[in-house]
């Protein structure tokens, strides 16, 4: 199956529990998002980032085709605003966003909180800056009335519209355009992504966090300026064996596009570019692609990592 909206889809491996070509055969946009309050032991979870059990909150999406929620999570309620913290899907792709564990979610903000001095700004897609603004207690100045990047199955086709509303409420309307900036830069060389990002920090000494699911918010962001497209392995988890195969594969398929790998359950995700100069942007550099060296960057310092999570010092 392949995502119709300009970012390849390619569902392979084992294809977990079928759900990418199910839903291609029948729509189901006429799923339901429910909000509840946060169960204790959820709660628990995130105890570390000492945030009000009042304003947790357990969302659910379901659709009458299954008998389980597809997607589920805990996020945080300030007024209109949500801000995911721990999501979960069930199902081959994602729903809204990509999978955060709770373990992963308070360590990554953790890590932000002791790494990120006071007086500095980090920069991260809006969903990421609202938890590190709250959470991590930084500024994280970034947000988006839009939400763009939500990931929002291809046959939704009235959903997206919805979605956007729901997870950009809150966010100041002018916030967009410096959002847009951000996204810009991510696409952008090394060079000048770099000069845009100190720009938006207005300043300050600045940080940028970053997530192997970004470049699929940007290909949902930007799909005419993206190809990105996955397949996934069987496997244990990231091996020399799965990589190899995963690079003859791809020679098979003449994909000439940078790769990156990541486990995912009892899989191996191979999640790779379509086009060759989409390996030269910023994001790819920032990211474990295969054609990048994050330790040869020449303006951004890395100074954590955590699985999916990369986080970098921007140099003067």
């Amino acid at each position: 199956m392949k995502r119709i909206i300009g970012v390849a889809l390619v569902a392979g491996g084992m294809g977990l529990l079928g759900w990418a070509g199910y839903s291609a055969l029948r729509p189901v946009s006429h799923y339901a998002l429910t909000l509840a309050d946060a169960p204790a032991d959820a709660v628990q979870e995130i105890a570390s980032l000492t945030l009000p059990p009042h304003s947790l909150r357990r969302v659910e999406i379901t659709s009458p085709d299954e008998r389980r929620p597809i997607a589920s999570g805990l996020v945080l309620q300030d007024g209109e605003r949500l801000t995911p913290l721990v999501w979960r899907n069930e199902v081959t792709e994602s729903i809204l966003f990509a999978e955060l564990a709770a373990t992963d979610s308070a360590k990554v903000l953790a890590a932000i909180r002791e790494h990120v001095p006071d007086g500095a700004v980090v920069l991260a897609w809006w969903d990421l800056s609202r938890a590190i603004r709250i959470a991590a207690k930084k500024d994280a100045p970034l947000d988006d009335p839009q939400a763009r990047g939500l990931q929002i199955p291809p046959t939704w086709t009235d959903a997206r519209e919805a979605e956007s509303r729901r997870w950009g409420a809150g966010a100041a309307p002018h916030a967009a355009e410096s959002f847009g900036q951000f996204v810009d830069a991510l696409l952008s060389d090394e060079a000048q992504g770099a000069a845009a990002l100190a720009k938006l920090a207005g300043g300050k000494p600045a940080y940028v966090a970053v997530h192997i699911s970004d470049v699929w918010k940007l290909a949902a962001a930007q799909p005419e300026r993206v190809f990105i497209a996955y397949k996934d392995f069987p496997s244990a988890g990231v091996s020399h064996g799965v990589i190899k195969s995963a690079t003859q594969w791809m020679r098979e398929q003449k994909i000439d596009g940078a790769f990156a790998a990541e486990p995912i359950g009892g899989a191996t995700r191979l999640h790779y570019f379509q086009r060759k100069a989409d390996s030269d942007t910023l994001i790819a550099k920032l990211l474990p692609f295969s054609t990048s060296n994050p330790m040869q960057l020449e303006r951004l310092e890395l100074v954590y990592q955590h699985k999916g999570w990369w986080v970098y010092r921007l140099k003067d």
